[in-house]
């Protein structure tokens, strides 16, 4: 008697109307496969009474199915909005994160990113800090690597920013235009790339008016709106006249509007204040906060098609909307008082 062929992988993918590479990956869990190809797997073996080898060579890794992701400040709205939207992401393709926290020290950033490399994830992504490039250099000689607001394109890795240059010149060049010579600025985080980005567009912006940056218009703040108000307060006790005020994030401009509402000043006929990032807060803020709306729910997303498509082997180009300036209440023009005064 003839012994009775056992099923092999094509006839699994032949019942289940699948490729046999699906299979394979469904077996191996080397990508991610839907739901409704699983089932339709799972009850091709069940009733061919398929007997897979799951005994792979040691070379061949197997995906955990977890993506690694470093953020720096977990309670800041700003890293809540990305990881949202990156989850969604991620859940859709049948992925789950781990969440690790740097807390903007390089140390720990580091010691993180060594804890999740160990927790065998399938790829990393860096949302901001101060590692060096050596440092994701050489995780990402083992795994696939986004990282924001970083400089950094290599082999496995993929960089993603905004130009906060830029952002820096409209925000100072918007306060300009509303005749205000006399700007202050509340700094971000002295180690953070982004703050001093939009340092350098507050200086060109002065400096293409004909206005010196004055250092006592400067404060070193760390996007917080308790450093905010803290630098802010600082800024009114100098005596050192401002009328407009440009804060590194909205944070920031939070604390600042608090410390002048705290000293007198009414917001905007004695001080404008601008911010960075345009969380969903601000325009709820009192008065609403006119500020530079950074593409924040765009950026989680990308980071997470840009780390799947690395994974897959596939060229993905991450393209972010441009930063826009968003006007509410929190700005008024010089030029208009000035007519209503000469009336």
């Amino acid at each position: 008697m003839k012994k009775k062929k056992a099923p092999t992988v094509y006839d699994v993918a032949d019942l289940a109307g699948v490729s046999p590479s699906t299979v394979s990956r469904f077996l191996n869990r080397t990508t991610y496969v839907s739901n409704e190809k699983s089932q339709n797997i799972e009850q091709a073996i069940k009733s061919l009474g398929y007997k897979p080898n799951l005994h792979l060579p040691e070379q061949q890794k197997r995906r955990s199915m977890t993506i690694g992701v470093l953020v720096q400040h977990p309670d800041s709205p700003f890293t809540s909005r990305i990881l949202n939207d990156m989850e969604k992401v991620f859940i859709a393709q049948g992925y789950t994160m781990a969440i690790a926290t740097g807390h903007w020290q390089r140390n720990l950033a580091a010691h993180a990113l060594e804890y999740l490399y160990n927790s065998k994830v399938d790829g990393l992504i860096i949302v901001t800090g101060n590692l060096t490039d050596e440092q994701i250099l050489r995780y990402a000689e083992e795994l696939p690597i986004i990282a924001v607001g970083y400089e950094l394109n290599a082999k496995n890795v993929r960089s993603i920013n905004v130009d906060n240059v830029l952002g820096g010149y409209i925000a100072t060049l918007h306060l300009l235009q509303q005749g205000h010579a006399n700007i202050a600025h509340i700094k971000g985080l002295s180690s953070q790339p982004d703050a001093q980005a939009r340092f350098e567009g507050y200086k060109r912006a002065l400096s293409e008016a004909g206005i010196k940056v004055m250092p006592r218009l400067v404060k070193q703040g760390d996007f917080s709106s308790e450093t905010g108000y803290q630098k802010t307060i600082e800024l009114i006790d100098s005596k050192v006249h401002f009328s407009a005020l440009f804060a590194a994030n909205d944070q920031t401009a939070y604390g600042a509007i608090k410390a002048l509402k705290d000293r007198g000043y009414r917001i905007p006929e004695d001080v404008s204040v601008i911010g960075f990032d345009d969380l969903p807060t601000s325009q709820y803020f009192t008065p609403s906060l006119t500020t530079l709306r950074q593409p924040i729910e765009e950026i989680g997303e990308v980071c997470a098609h840009s780390l799947l498509n690395l994974l897959s082997g596939q060229c993905y180009e991450a393209r972010l909307p441009p930063i826009d300036l968003v006007v509410r209440q929190s700005t008024k023009s010089l030029f208009a008082a000035q007519r209503v005064a000469s009336l």
